[in-house]
């Protein structure tokens, strides 16, 4: 098991609305801000836990939630 990272790029109104829904799924993920101007964060989890990031991910798309995963890959040990 590794930690995973997935940099999105997302609209400023959303990003707390993302970081309420990764905590809801207690351990899954966790939201870090990187710009909030430009509406890019960090999700950081284990690799175990791809395909439930890529469902969350799909499943808010559906629901009108603008997000999109720019860069993926293993942690690279910054929060």
């Amino acid at each position: 098991m590794k930690s995973y990272e997935y940099f999105i790029k997302t609209e400023r109104k959303y990003i707390d609305f993302l970081n309420k829904i990764f905590e809801a799924y207690e351990g899954v993920g966790i939201v870090r801000t990187l710009n909030a101007d430009a509406g890019e964060i960090k999700i950081i989890s284990i690799d175990t836990y791809r395909e439930d990031i890529y469902n969350i991910i799909s499943d808010l798309k559906e629901y009108g939630v603008v997000l999109e995963i720019t860069k993926e890959g293993f942690w690279g040990g910054e929060l």
